[in-house]
């Protein structure tokens, strides 16, 4: 009897070293040597810094034509030039070509050009560059060309406006020999390189 007793309660000992001697972690317990989560790295944000970059031009393709009507008659301007456009700063001198014909009218009334003149407009500061003036014949066939060379602007400008004005003496009926006056006006706006602005 007494030996059933103590074979039981080795037995029981057994049984108890089992559960203590388990390597599996109690629950919500962690032991001293699981290593502790790591921090992931934030990612690295690479910020490009962008380049000004210069609006398109009328003139970036060589040539621009504008139509201005005139009551019965329109006037067609055409302006071209050789330089490069697109690098047109404010400190550079533009050479700019003008053409201007009459359309939509007869050759019967006479039509001069009386005053040429171009302004121009940067921003801070507006300047004569030209003044022409006389009495040109403009009657259809015939233009008035002109070459314009446009002064450097005031630093740091970034567009460039050209304001253009043809006074013209218009017959009021064939070989009456009297005119009436009619004023165009039309603007060429040329944007400037500035600051590491690319064209």
């Amino acid at each position: 009897m007494t030996a059933a007793m103590l074979l039981a309660g080795l037995s029981g000992c057994g049984t108890l070293q089992e559960i203590t001697s388990s390597s599996k972690p109690l629950l919500g317990g962690t032991t001293a040597d699981e290593p502790s989560p790591s921090a992931s790295a934030s990612p690295t944000v690479k910020v490009t810094a962008s380049k000004a970059t210069r609006a398109s031009g009328p003139l970036d393709t060589g040539t621009a034509t504008h139509t201005v009507k005139q009551g019965d008659f329109t006037v067609q301007l055409t302006y071209w030039t050789s330089d490069n456009a697109k690098l047109y700063t404010a400190s550079s001198v533009k050479t700019i070509n003008v053409a201007a014909h009459i359309e939509d009218t007869d050759s019967k009334h006479r039509m001069y050009l009386s005053t040429f003149l171009v302004t121009q407009d940067d921003g801070t500061l507006r300047a004569q560059v030209v003044k022409d003036s006389g009495k040109f014949e403009v009657t259809p066939p015939y233009p008035y060309n002109t070459v314009v060379t446009v002064p450097a602007a005031t630093d740091g400008a970034t567009a460039l406006t050209l304001t253009v004005q043809l006074d013209l003496l218009v017959e009021t009926a064939p070989k009456s020999n009297s005119y009436y006056r009619s004023t165009a006006l039309d603007t060429l706006t040329l944007p400037l390189i500035k600051d590491g602005a690319t064209g």
